[in-house]
């Protein structure tokens, strides 16, 4: 097998891993691929981590990763407790944790911040993490990521929502993605995704809040589709038990899902 080959598997098995279960699939691939191999894991896991924008650890803050909270090559900063540090990303913890000062962090770009955090207390019970990163003297990166993990039932999910605003424009652009991985007595994986352009945006909390909310509805009613029709209509006789699949039983289980997805 070839390097490219190879490092493009690897991208790939790290990338399609379930909300927060990088750690399980790390072990496995190590184990798997040796030592020799672990710059290369920790390399994808890095641009997962950034991609995904992850929550880590920082000094017990939830600091959120971004292209666009990057400090150089390796540092990254939070604006919000101005700190800046290096990352563990494996673990997710801040290493070499510095003090920072943002300065092109203003007061409107901060008030944007704690209006998101207040709307996010009521929209989301789940762990919730919130940034918003200068992109440049009129663009705002906004970030929210809900994590719901309950690895001792079998189920994780994670809700990632990540908007750009351009205060003089006043376009909000983006994207949601909603990840959930249920694997007791089975292995189901759900993933959704919804891009976001939206003009002339005044109130950009407000417009968030109508965009999440409708995501969440149409979630719900893909669930409702799934599991009182589409599973249903696969209700046949098995080849060797002849007994029919109890689907009203089983697919009940997956309601699981949508509560991670609600949840998260």
């Amino acid at each position: 097998m070839s390097e490219t080959n190879f490092d493009n598997i690897i991208h790939d098995i790290i990338f399609d891993s379930p909300a927060g279960e990088i750690q399980e699939v790390y072990n496995s691939l190590i184990t798997i691929v040796g030592e020799n191999s672990k710059d290369t894991l920790l390399n994808v896991i890095e641009q997962y981590n950034i991609s995904k924008t992850i929550p880590i650890d920082v000094e017990g803050n939830r600091v959120l990763l971004s292209e666009n909270n990057k400090d150089g090559a390796s540092r990254y900063f939070d604006p919000i407790n101005g700190v800046s540090f290096t990352v563990d990303h494996l673990n997710r913890k801040a290493q070499d944790v510095q003090s920072y000062q943002a300065t092109d962090f203003d007061g409107e770009k901060k008030n944007l911040y704690q209006n998101i955090v207040n709307y996010t207390k009521d929209a989301y019970p789940g762990e919730v993490t919130v940034a918003t990163y200068p992109i440049d003297n009129t663009k705002i990166e906004i970030i929210i990521n809900s994590t719901k993990y309950n690895p001792n039932n079998f189920w994780n999910g994670d809700w990632r929502s990540r908007y750009v605003y351009d205060i003089n424009s006043k376009q909000l652009t983006g994207e949601i993605d909603v990840q959930i991985h249920y694997y007791e007595d089975g292995n189901v994986s759900f993933k959704s995704h919804k891009d976001i352009a939206e003009d002339n945006v005044d109130d950009v909390v407000k417009s968030i809040s109508t965009i999440e909310t409708d995501f969440e509805k149409s979630l719900d009613v893909s669930f409702t589709e799934l599991n009182e029709k589409q599973f249903k209509a696969l209700r046949r006789r098995l080849p060797i038990t002849r007994s029919k699949v109890n689907w009203g039983k089983a697919i009940g289980n997956y309601r699981l899902g949508r509560d991670a997805a609600e949840g998260a």
